[in-house]
């Protein structure tokens, strides 16, 4: 069960289970190594709010404008955490053991609006939410976060939950089977109301033009067309220098790039 949620009431996972239907896509890739590592959240519950601000920062610098080259933008990629950049979809899940690291409660962060407690991130994703959702306070925005992080078991329930009802061949349309959903990662958030009108709306407008400045991706826009079904809520960290990389050598599209990573990396 993800942090926070072991209390959730049975109204609070029905709406969950509406945040959480999407359309299952081809996506991204993780390598064996990672989808077999454990990954040790127990460190996660050290961090209140007395020590946060005094924890090393976890996010990566900004980007450099000097980097014009894929090569250049490829090399200052190296330097992350892999786990950033894993690609994750229904043919290339991750394992049930997989586990962000480093897991922080939002709550921590007084900038970043939740629609509820238990939300849990990464803490590189997390210290760049923060970033983003001041930037956009400042300038009379709130985005307001409905989803963040998922255990593989939390998902299972969500999808089981939905297959009960619906029955499973509907829920497999709709809703991303354990081990599929890039919040998983723990880099990945949905804001507003989890439909397409987020993206008419002050916030969803504003983040579309601002927050690949602070390394937030669309993960399934509506252009590039051809790939997945768009969700303008749907946005993952991948840092300032995946996003250039994104933007200026894959037409804007995350699961190109994503996609070649991992191709460069298993060859």
């Amino acid at each position: 069960m993800v942090f926070g949620c072991s209390k959730m009431d049975k109204q609070e996972e029905e709406a969950e289970v509406n945040r959480a239907r999407v359309p299952i896509r081809e996506s991204f890739r993780v390598s064996g190594a990672a989808s077999e590592k454990r990954r040790d959240s127990a460190e996660s519950r050290e961090f209140t709010e007395q020590n946060i601000d005094n924890a090393p920062p976890a996010n990566q610098p900004k980007n450099s404008e000097s980097s014009n080259t894929i090569e250049e933008l490829i090399e200052k990629l190296l330097g992350m955490n892999p786990d950033h950049l894993i690609l994750v979809d229904k043919t290339h899940a991750l394992g049930a053991d997989f586990e962000p690291a480093d897991l922080v409660d939002l709550a921590l962060y007084p900038s970043i609006s939740r629609s509820r407690d238990g939300l849990y991130l990464e803490r590189a994703a997390a210290e760049a939410l923060a970033e983003l959702s001041e930037a956009a306070k400042k300038e009379g925005v709130t985005l307001l976060v409905s989803s963040a992080y998922r255990s593989y078991g939390y998902q299972r329930k969500l999808f089981d939950s939905y297959a009960a009802k619906a029955g499973e061949e509907e829920a497999s349309l709709s809703l991303a089977k354990p081990g599929t959903s890039q919040h998983q990662l723990g880099t990945t958030v949905d804001f507003g109301d989890v439909t397409e009108s987020f993206a008419y709306t002050q916030a969803g407008r504003w983040i579309e033009k601002n927050g690949g400045k602070f390394g937030w991706s669309l993960s399934y826009p509506r252009y590039p067309p051809g790939e997945y079904i768009w969700e303008s809520w749907h946005w993952r960290w991948i840092g300032v220098d995946a996003v250039r990389l994104q933007d200026e050598f894959f037409d804007g599209s995350q699961h190109r790039m994503l996609l070649y990573l991992h191709d460069e990396a298993v060859r």
